[in-house]
Parts: C-alpha cells; sequence; structure tokens
C-alpha cells in the first residue's frame, strides 16, 4: 500500500482505495470506453505522475467503472511488496462482486505476467467460481520469459488461473512471448486453447529466436499472424489446423531453414497469404518453392529491392503468380500483378520454383 510519507497532505491525503475510485470515476466520465488502465504500481507519487502525464497507472481494479469495456494489466515494478499487498486487499466475496460488476462489461483486457502480481489479482477475482470477463472478445497475453515466468514452477502456479479470467465469447488472442524456454511458451499456448478452444483469430509475436510455437492447439483457428521466427516445426504444426485460411507472416525469418524439403507441407485451405520483411526475400521464396497452398487465392508479399538478389527473386515470385490459377489478388510491394496462364505448363514443372507446387497446379481450377 501507499506509504503515509508518499501521499500528499491537505484534502488531498486519501487512502489509496479512494484515490483509485476518484481517478476510475473521472475516467467514467471522460467516457473512455476503451481506455487502458495499466495495474503497475501502488505508490501515491507514481500514480500522481501518471494521472498528469495521462498514463494511468493503478495498483488494483476494483472500482466500479462502468463504461470501461478495455483493460490493461502490467508488472508490479516491487514484486518484494506484493504479499502484504495480497494481504490487504482481500474482501468477502459479496462485496467483491458487486465491485466486479463492471468488469463484466469488459470485453478487450491485455495481461502482462511479468511479474506473479497478475496472479495474485486473478486468483483474487473468482470467490464464486465464474470467469471475471464472460464478455471477453479480445484477449492479449504477454509473457517476458527473462523474469520469473521463466521459471517453469511459475508457470504451473499461472495456467491454473486462466479460467478464472476467460469466458465462452473469446475469439481474438494476442500472443507475445520474449526469451521463453519452449516449454513456458507451448504450456501457455496449450492452456489458453484449451480453456478457450472456440479462438479463432491468433496474433503472435515471437521473439524467442530458440522455441518452436505450435499454434495447431487452436483448431477453430482461421487467422494467424506472425511476428518474428517462424521454423519448419511451427509450420509443420499449422498445417494440422483444420480451418486455418488466413496467414500474415510480418517481419517474418525462417530461422535459417529455406531448404525445399523443409518445406514440403500443404496448407489444404489457406487462401490467402501475406508475407513482409525488410530483409532478405529468400524466406518468401523458401514458402513459395516448397509450401502447397491449392486454395491460394490472395498472395501479398512485400520486401526491399536493393540488389541483385532482390531483383531475380522478384522475377521468380512474378512467375510463381502467373502460373498460379486461382489468384484473384497478387501484390509485389503494394503493386497488383495479374495472373497470365489458364493451365499448367509442363515445359516448367521442373523449375525448383514448380518441384513444391506441383500437385497443386493439378488441382487448381481455371479462374471464372
Amino acid at each position: 500500500m501507499a506509504t503515509k510519507d508518499a501521499q500528499p497532505d491537505g484534502p488531498h491525503a486519501l487512502n489509496l482505495p479512494e484515490i483509485q475510485l476518484q481517478i476510475f470515476e473521472s475516467l467514467a466520465a471522460k467516457d473512455l470506453l476503451n481506455a487502458a488502465l495499466v495495474c503497475k504500481t501502488w505508490s501515491w507519487p507514481a500514480i500522481d505522475t501518471a494521472w498528469r502525464t495521462s498514463k494511468f497507472r493503478l495498483s488494483w481494479i476494483l472500482a466500479p467503472l462502468v463504461n470501461c469495456t478495455a483493460v490493461q494489466l502490467q508488472e508490479c515494478e516491487d514484486p518484494n511488496r506484493l504479499p502484504q499487498i495480497v494481504d490487504a486487499e482481500v474482501v468477502s466475496a459479496e462485496r467483491w462482486n458487486s465491485r466486479l460488476q463492471w468488469a463484466r462489461r469488459i470485453t478487450r483486457l491485455v495481461v502482462d505476467v511479468s511479474w506473479k502480481v497478475t496472479l495474485a489479482i486473478i486468483q483474487l477475482t473468482d470467490p464464486l467460481g465464474e470467469p471475471i470477463c464472460p464478455n471477453l472478445l479480445f484477449l492479449g497475453f504477454n509473457i517476458d520469459g527473462h523474469d520469473s515466468l521463466n521459471e517453469e514452477a511459475d508457470v504451473d502456479r499461472w495456467t491454473p488461473l486462466l479460467p478464472l479470467l476467460i469466458g465462452p465469447r473469446l475469439r481474438i488472442l494476442t500472443l507475445t512471448f520474449y526469451g521463453a524456454t519452449e516449454r513456458v511458451l507451448n504450456d501457455n499456448i496449450q492452456s489458453l486453447a484449451s480453456i478457450a478452444p472456440q479462438i479463432q483469430h491468433v496474433f503472435a509475436e515471437n521473439y524467442t529466436d530458440t522455441a518452436s510455437p505450435d499454434y495447431s492447439a487452436f483448431r477453430q483457428m482461421r487467422t494467424l499472424r506472425v511476428r518474428g521466427s517462424m521454423n519448419h516445426h511451427t509450420w509443420k504444426c499449422l498445417a494440422s489446423c483444420p480451418r486455418l485460411k488466413r496467414i500474415v507472416i510480418w517481419e517474418g525469418d525462417s530461422g535459417g531453414e529455406v531448404d525445399t524439403q523443409l518445406y514440403s507441407i500443404t496448407f489444404p485451405r489457406v487462401r490467402a497469404l501475406a508475407i513482409q520483411t525488410s530483409g532478405d526475400p529468400e524466406f518468401a521464396l523458401g514458402l513459395l518453392r516448397g509450401v502447397t497452398m491449392p486454395a491460394l487465392q490472395s498472395l501479398k508479399i512485400r520486401f526491399p529491392i536493393s540488389n541483385a538478389a532482390a531483383a531475380a527473386a522478384k522475377s521468380e515470385i512474378l512467375e510463381f503468380m502467373r502460373h498460379s490459377q486461382l489468384l484473384k489478388v497478387a501484390m509485389i510491394n503494394g503493386r497488383v500483378t495479374r495472373s497470365t496462364t489458364a493451365s499448367c505448363s509442363s515445359e516448367i514443372v521442373g523449375s525448383s520454383l514448380e518441384r513444391g507446387l506441383q500437385s497443386a497446379h493439378v488441382e487448381m481450377k481455371p479462374r471464372g
């Protein structure tokens, strides 16, 4: 809790819950429907500074904020103080439930589990055994493997608490991983997928080069947007997703694996593929050479054309587009490229580009 030394004197010398309630009421009065409320600090000076700079750093979320539909929970800057805070904030189930009525309106939630503060908050929000946010549509889930949650024991503590937070309406999930071990990464994916199997759209940022995320746990996933590393294991797992129709790769790389044999994978239902990279286009070429997408209708690729190798890559991608008969949208660096052939040409089947796509051409039907 905030110390007496930290609180101002005079009419503003309120206790911390009253201060927070005052801030919540101000937010509600401003009708900030999508305000991001950050639970990050426990001291009054930080709250005062954050309030004046419009960065709301609140230490708890128990006020009856009627109009707020978006909440962000972040790490406590001083995790050593967490035990006394938890003990001080325990209230009866009836009182807690009345204060959490506003939480039932929340549709967007971002959880940063860098420290154990989020574990305590969510653990305290289920006195009646029901999800705190039953109407949640969007969940952001951030894990920093460089801190305490990289310890597998903390993951085991965290995952049982997820059902207390997530309701049946969740459809969109964002995942961000920094330096997490493979078990930390995939255990959390498995837990989220088992608790919310209805998730349809997954947006992932993976900054863990040594771990291979397995997004195939989301069996109802229709859209996957990935920023960061995508290696062969991840692609192979994705091929088992029965409903996956759209893949977007932003700043993607292949983890050094661009061999055609490594990517001899078929995605039978994927209709749209978008790739954007600021570096070497070899990743995009590796996919086109090895991944088979017989239902592909939209292909968008963006990469810098700054040398002879990139220019050659553009020519190869253009060749692919010309011979992909189902393509309705084909773009390189924002420029529309139209397909000119109506049937598979036997003369080009032997090229390196066509080896991984031969079966796709056999199955393709002319447009129109």
